[in-house]
């Protein structure tokens, strides 16, 4: 919280930036507003000239605190209710949760030192603060603090509260709650997964955002029981197992949107460890537009995969978007004149029109198992989820040979390595370079933030590697400076990076020679094909993202 010295002059010049309010007409408000003692800024409100929403989010920008919107996160009442109802009103505030050990407060005016003030007399705990529009907090407060009174609570919030304490109340049935704020909160960063991990004297909350782990909150390690419990128990599993390995899925409502989440439990020394996948079942972004690609390359994958037989691997390591990029061309190509099918471990879309299979080693479907069945049902396009072993990759070769189209995926650093791991898998020479029509490589590098880019003049080794003439000096690139939209990392979301090596006849013919992965990469590069550390030189280029998250996955495919 900061000094409140011109405070209110500082928010309206920010709300009025851009406005078209004369000068006389504002002259007129702020005399208003001394002569009858009303906030200058609640006259703009009733004039219809900012609202409460463009206040809270202007307090956020000025002070670097996050704006949290109340309408997509609800409160937990265990939390709200341990602040009194008068204080909660009187300072417009309200105790959201917690995270980190602090707890967090949203406040509709964080420039008023009287409302830190209140709350660290009332908490002896850290507090970690956040901005909301006032109205919002005051319907959270009439909702929760009504309910609890509706049910014979007391709502004074006098019992003193501590770290243990508070946490300890959210056992058991609350759980339920928790587990919910979790999974919304998760959804609100746009985090792909959420990690709950024990350790000597909590259970840790972690989240893979952008690909990057941050831990946003803990509970006491005697909460840990009930949280994976209520895991399991939506996830359909059985709750008294608790010394092997679980995998289950369930649907959660967050924000008005359903949320697909893949859960899977291990036993660890200190108790279960469960992992969330969280895949929303949007599916508008499942297409090759937004996927990153040029549109040379888009251009050129499509012809490839409108061809009528052949095999068209995807490699890269775990997390790198390969499912996705597999997803975009079967919607690509998903008509009614195709009968596709899939093999996948384990489902993650499902897509109207294609017929998915999901392996089940329990039950003896493997991939292999069930490519060999799925050819019985006269499919156009097969797609392997993945190829671990010998058996499907052969299976794999011979069905694209036999008229088939298949996509597959492989875990290799390169595209032309998916030649060499096939190779060592057992393939013959002859039967790669027959089958296979083009191999695309991809990563996932992090976008600069929209709101926070700004441009830097590069040095001269920037330049160096970006390939710049050695006499230009007026090389730009961008970076993002930090902001509370993407929690100050300079970053928000994720683009491809893609290689891309079509295999025509001649590179088939080496192939055939059993070449080595470096002349089979010297051959394509000298006629034409794109390099992982071409593609992501050109998103900097293009203020995508950054050169040092260009070179990081670069560096990894070398």
């Amino acid at each position: 919280m900061i000094a409140a010295e011109a405070a209110e002059q500082r928010l309206v010049a920010e709300l009025l930036n851009g406005s078209t309010l004369s000068t006389v007409a504002l002259t007129v408000l702020r005399y208003e507003s001394e002569l009858v003692g009303i906030p200058l800024t609640e006259l703009l409100q009733e004039n219809d000239l900012i609202s409460e929403a463009e206040i809270a989010k202007t307090y956020s920008e000025m002070t670097g605190l996050r704006f949290l919107d109340l309408s997509r996160r609800r409160p937990t009442p265990a939390w709200v209710l341990t602040l009194s109802e008068n204080t909660a009103r009187l300072k417009q505030c309200l105790i959201f949760g917690e995270v980190s050990g602090q707890l967090v407060a949203a406040v509709a005016d964080p420039m008023d030192p009287s409302v830190s003030a209140a709350l660290s007399d009332r908490f002896e705990r850290p507090i970690q603060y956040v901005v909301s529009p006032r109205y919002q907090i005051l319907a959270a407060i009439d909702q929760i603090y009504g309910e609890a009174r509706s049910k014979g609570a007391r709502v004074t919030g006098t019992t003193p509260i501590s770290s243990t304490a508070v946490t300890e109340s959210a056992t058991g049935l609350n759980m339920l709650e928790q587990l919910d704020s979790i999974i919304d909160e998760a959804v609100d960063r746009r985090a792909s997964d959420i990690h709950i991990e024990p350790e000597d004297d909590r259970v840790r909350i972690r989240l893979r955002v952008d690909g990057r782990m941050i831990e946003t909150r803990a509970f006491p390690l005697e909460s840990a029981a009930a949280l994976v419990s209520r895991v399991k128990v939506l996830a359909t599993m059985d709750i008294t197992e608790r010394r092997k390995p679980q995998d289950g899925r369930f649907t959660q409502r967050s924000f008005d949107q359903e949320i697909d989440v893949r859960v899977a439990v291990i036993p660890t020394a200190r108790g279960e460890r469960v992992t969330l996948r969280l895949l929303s079942t949007d599916r508008s972004r499942l297409t090759l537009e937004h996927l990153g690609m040029g549109v040379e390359l888009r251009q050129a994958f499509e012809r490839l995969i409108h061809r009528s037989h052949g095999i068209i691997l995807l490699t890269g390591p775990t997390g790198s978007g390969k499912t996705t990029t597999l997803y975009g061309a079967l919607q690509q190509i998903n008509t009614a004149d195709k009968h596709i099918i899939t093999i996948e471990d384990p489902v993650e879309y499902q897509i109207q029109g294609v017929n998915q299979v999901a392996v089940d080693t329990e039950f003896g479907v493997g991939f292999a198992q069930a490519l060999r069945s799925i050819l019985r049902h006269d499919p156009d396009v097969i797609m392997v989820g993945e190829i671990r072993d010998e058996e499907t990759a052969h299976l794999a070769l011979e069905a694209s040979l036999t008229g088939h189209l298949v996509f597959a995926t492989l875990h290799t650093n390169s595209a032309v390595g998916a030649v060499t791991r096939l190779l060592d898998m057992g393939c013959e020479p002859y039967l790669v370079a027959s089958a296979l029509i083009g191999v695309m490589a991809q990563r996932l590098v992090r976008k600069i933030c929209p709101n926070c880019i700004k441009p830097f003049e590069a040095n001269e080794t920037e330049r160096r590697i970006l390939g710049a003439p050695p006499d230009r000096t007026d090389v730009t690139i961008f970076r993002g400076t930090g902001c509370t939209r993407c929690l100050r990392t300079g970053y928000y979301d994720r683009v491809g990076v893609y290689e891309y090596v079509p295999f025509d006849g001649p590179l088939a013919q080496l192939v055939m020679k059993k070449k080595t992965t470096e002349e089979l990469e010297a051959y394509a590069v000298a006629h034409g094909a794109i390099t992982l550390r071409a593609d992501a030189i050109t998103k900097v280029n293009d203020g995508l993202t950054t050169l040092e998250e260009a070179l990081r996955v670069s560096a990894q495919a070398s």
